[in-house]
């Protein structure tokens, strides 16, 4: 079990797109942007720019989106420093459901 620094909800915008309400792309710019309002943001500007860049140009292709996706869920996962004892912390967790 890891210890997650930050927090990233995107739970609300993947009921969106279940239901049909906002399309792929849309979801995509939604997610950019919920990065860039990350309290992390900036120490990991030059990790996430081009995963912004990215869900930003995206198109309606769930394939592409699930790519870009997969980067996203990979930089989360990234594993912290820890001392003896603690916990493994990670970057973020990814919360869509």
């Amino acid at each position: 079990m890891a210890n997650w620094v930050n927090r990233l909800e995107l739970k609300d915008l993947w009921k969106q797109r279940d239901e049909e309400k906002i399309s792929i792309s849309e979801l995509a710019k939604a997610v950019a942007n919920r990065i860039e309002k990350l309290p992390c943001f900036k120490k990991y500007e030059d990790e996430l720019q081009t995963i912004i860049l990215d869900f930003e140009d995206c198109s309606d292709d769930v394939e592409e989106f699930d790519d870009i996706l997969n980067r996203l869920y990979d930089w989360a996962d990234t594993p912290l420093r820890i001392t003896r004892g603690e916990m493994q912390r990670k970057v973020c967790w990814v919360n869509t459901f």
